[in-house]
């Protein structure tokens, strides 16, 4: 299996940037900033055309007796940073942009804090009835004080995360073929409601950086770019919105799969060897 080659790919072009490069309050708001995988709530998105709660991946399998399919749904859910100064005349907390503490500067951002779901799903329900999961993401509410180096008080970081609720639909159906194979569809909405704040909590209620990881047992999957001439037909009929599969790992393996809401290549790794270097040094510091 090459499920960490395939997180490295998706952290290095869909996640490394907000998660690296948190958005500050104070400064200037990049609308694209958090674009690519962006599932909205479903009420949300229902009033506007521009927006998704939805994406979907179809690929082929070539499927062994004893086939199994593990689904990683992998996403960002965005955090709200409050920093707050403390007043002492007036004994409470004030909100402010960004505050000095012995020379360094902590500031007001939204955050993302990153969720990964593993789904394990085997033969008789692949090609049964598929599977259903009903996902829910506590909401959540942090406050840590803030001192100076004599142990004054100076103010609060609060943090506030809205909980979420999203489905994933797994299921499967067999196609034509010398052998046994399938086609594989994964579907993930983004159910929590926005309600009448809207747009207001848009950005905290969304799944953020979106994507799917599939790896397969006693299976091989096809590649969506050069399918073999028996699957170009069935993989031309792959309907993906929002995902597009590729191959992942070393050339000539076939049980990992990378859904992202960016196009890539099969075996994408080469390509981004310098900014999964990069990646790789930034977490072995932080860890």
């Amino acid at each position: 299996m090459d499920i960490d080659a395939a997180r490295i790919v998706a952290d290095t072009v869909l996640c490394a940037g907000p998660v690296l490069r948190p958005y500050r309050a104070a400064g200037h708001r990049d609308p694209n900033r958090w674009q690519f995988g962006m599932l909205m709530p479903a009420d949300l998105a229902a009033g506007d055309e521009s927006l998704s709660a939805t994406a979907q991946t179809e690929c082929l399998v070539e499927a062994d007796p004893g086939v199994r399919l593990r689904v990683l749904l992998r996403f960002l859910q965005v955090q709200r940073r409050t920093v707050y100064r403390w007043l002492p005349d007036r004994g409470r907390f004030k909100p402010v942009g960004s505050l000095g503490v012995d020379g360094s500067a902590i500031a007001s951002c939204d955050e993302p804090v990153e969720h990964e779901l593993l789904f394990d799903v085997d033969e008789a329900t692949l090609v049964g009835a598929g599977a259903r999961h009903t996902i829910r993401v506590p909401g959540g509410f942090d406050r840590t004080e803030l001192h100076d180096a004599g142990r004054a008080l100076v103010g609060q970081v609060v943090r506030h995360r809205r909980p979420l609720c999203a489905m994933l639909n797994v299921s499967a159906q067999p196609v034509s073929a010398p052998h046994r194979a399938l086609r594989l569809r994964v579907w993930v909405e983004n159910r929590t409601r926005a309600g009448a704040d809207g747009h207001e909590v848009a950005l905290t209620t969304a799944l953020v950086a979106s994507h799917l990881i599939l790896s397969v047992d006693n299976g091989a999957f096809v590649s969506m770019a050069d399918p073999p001439g028996w699957a170009v037909e069935a993989a031309e009929d792959c309907a993906n919105v929002g995902l597009w599969p590729v191959l992942v790992g070393p050339p000539g393996r076939h049980d990992t799969l990378l859904a992202t809401p960016r196009i890539l290549r099969d075996h994408p790794g080469d390509l981004l060897d310098s900014a999964v270097d990069e990646l790789l040094h930034l977490r072995n510091l932080a860890g």
